[in-house]
């Protein structure tokens, strides 16, 4: 792997040698997890608007892959113990990655058994009273196009959002050609949303 891909930057902080340094070898002690990645941005940054709370540093990384993004963001008051928390689930994510590697390359098709479990027993579950949320004003932290609709199986879809760090994943299926929402059920397993056939 060409250590070049590697971009270590600072937001709101004095840009430090000595974390750039302690990011870098944490980064390259699983260097074998890192042979399929075409660039590396890592973001360590200073919230000031949260200067005295306990996250004030935060750490981002991304690994981009020929097949996928592995994204792992933490954040807490002290960086050393940031980059080391993030350092650890992003290869733990890197494994992931690998350990699917056949299917990522096409030669196997992506299982979908957690996501049809999980689909049969949406319905399952007790309905929930809703609070009065009337008064309540959503506010959207972060938006995001999709740049990329490409079909997806669920299986692979799951691997997506499992490799990003998110609760839910919105993806065009391979399967129905419909915009379905893969998401992490709160006691385990998987749903998948799909809207109705007559949905235009």
């Amino acid at each position: 792997m060409d250590k070049k891909i590697i971009q270590v930057s600072f937001v709101g902080m004095d840009p430090t040698e000595a974390l750039k340094k302690y990011t870098l070898e944490k980064i390259l002690k699983k260097e074998n997890l890192l042979e399929e990645a075409t660039k590396v941005e890592v973001v360590l940054k200073e919230q000031t608007y949260s200067r005295g709370i306990e996250n004030d540093f935060r750490v981002n990384m991304d690994v981009y892959l020929p097949k996928a993004l592995v994204r792992v963001e933490e954040s807490g008051p002290e960086m050393y113990a940031n980059i080391d928390k993030a350092t650890d689930v992003l290869f733990r994510r890197l494994k992931r990655y690998n350990d699917q590697k056949a299917h990522w390359e096409g030669q196997e098709s992506w299982r979908v058994l957690e996501a049809e479990v999980a689909q049969q027993t949406l319905s399952d579950g007790p309905e929930i009273d809703l609070e009065d949320y009337s008064d309540y004003v959503p506010k959207i932290a972060k938006r995001k196009i999709a740049d990329d609709m490409s079909p997806l199986e669920e299986g692979e879809a799951i691997e997506r959002m499992e490799l990003m760090g998110y609760d839910q994943y919105l993806f065009r299926s391979k399967n129905t050609n419909k915009i379905s929402m893969i998401y992490r059920r709160k006691h385990g397993g998987y749903g998948l949303v799909e809207p109705p056939d007559d949905l235009a």
